[in-house]
């Protein structure tokens, strides 16, 4: 599975809504808010930034997989994201991930 696809399956379980609907071109900030009445993970009384931890979470465990391309992806902090920062919509989160350090490789789990 691609860096991409992997940062997408987090976002979409991230907001709640199926990845196939996430669009690379739109912020993050738009998709939150247009999913805040998900089924599967509503957040309407959860500000964007406050979810923005959460993501970072989310992110940090799905990169640290054994097995798949590891990145390192603890740098990333809620200032990496506009206003402060640079990353603003989907596909920033993409290449701001694809760009990260890879962290080292270890077995994929029930192969010796």
């Amino acid at each position: 599975m691609s860096i991409r696809d992997r940062v997408i399956l987090v976002l979409a379980a991230w907001c709640g809504t199926d990845p196939n609907s996430i669009d690379s071109s739109m912020t993050l900030q738009d998709l939150w808010a247009s999913t805040k009445n998900s089924t599967t993970n509503p957040h309407s009384a959860i500000p964007f930034a406050d979810g923005l931890e959460e993501l970072l979470r989310m992110l940090v465990a799905e990169f640290k997989k054994p097995g798949l391309v590891r990145k390192d992806t603890s740098g990333f902090t809620t200032a990496s994201f506009k206003p402060k920062g640079d990353i603003d919509t989907v596909n920033d989160l993409v290449n701001a991930v694809v760009h990260r350090p890879n962290l080292p490789s270890t077995p994929a789990v029930g192969t010796d």
